[in-house]
């Protein structure tokens, strides 16, 4: 397939502009589902991707990983190992050990929940849901998914490019500038996201821990 020419000539160097759609499904670790890759870091300790659950059953086990989820789409789905239950719902960001073996049910019927997954001493990450304009400053990878509608962003010499579609994603490295990131309120379904769950747009942040501990000590502006 060939895709329409990207936007991404019209942005400054750190910024990468996708279609959504370009982004390959590929198996689950344990095949029991689907994803989509979205980022990666150089050596495998971290990851950002959009995972499809259609049937209950057991999560792929990720030892010395922090795993974090987002339910975008549906109503959201259960864990549970032993005595511990960890549940995942629309709207709000969860973190729970990757190196269990979670056994997921379903409320309702299939979801899709936007996960990172980032290795435990080296990097902490977040994810955002957003309802207003956001300072994303450089220093960490950032990638801005919108869900249901489009989002308007400025680097911080004001370069500007038109409004990012609900079919695209933005990546900045670590080293891109820093990004002002607005939700407009136009939520548009989309065959991805045909009912979006919680905010328009979701930022996701991948933060090395040792970068963290200089910001917190003050070393670093």
């Amino acid at each position: 397939m060939v895709l329409a020419p990207s936007p991404e000539a019209r942005v400054p160097a750190g910024l990468t502009i996708r279609p959504l759609a370009s982004y390959a499904l590929q198996p689950w670790r344990n095949g029991g589902g689907r994803t989509r890759p979205l980022a990666e870091g150089a050596d495998g300790a971290w990851r950002i991707s959009l995972a499809e659950v259609e049937r209950d059953g057991p999560y792929s086990r990720f030892p010395d990983m922090d795993r974090l989820s987002l339910v975008v789409q549906g109503a959201g789905v259960d864990l549970r190992h032993a005595g511990n239950h960890v549940m995942l719902e629309p709207g709000r960001a969860v973190e729970y050990d990757g190196a269990i073996d979670w056994q997921a049910t379903l409320r309702g019927g299939p979801v899709i929940a936007l996960n990172t997954m980032a290795a435990r001493g080296r990097f902490r990450s977040r994810v955002v849901p957003l309802h207003e304009t956001t300072l994303v400053p450089t220093g960490s990878f950032a990638l801005v998914l919108p869900l249901s509608g489009t989002c308007a962003w400025r680097t911080e010499d004001r370069t500007r490019a038109p409004a990012l579609a609900s079919d695209s994603v933005i990546t900045r490295h670590i080293d891109g500038p820093d990004l002002l990131v607005t939700p407009l309120a136009d939520a548009v379904p989309t065959p991805l996201f045909p009912s979006a769950s919680g905010a328009a747009v979701a930022l996701v942040l991948i933060e090395s821990v040792g970068q963290l501990k200089l910001r917190n000590e003050g070393n670093v502006t």
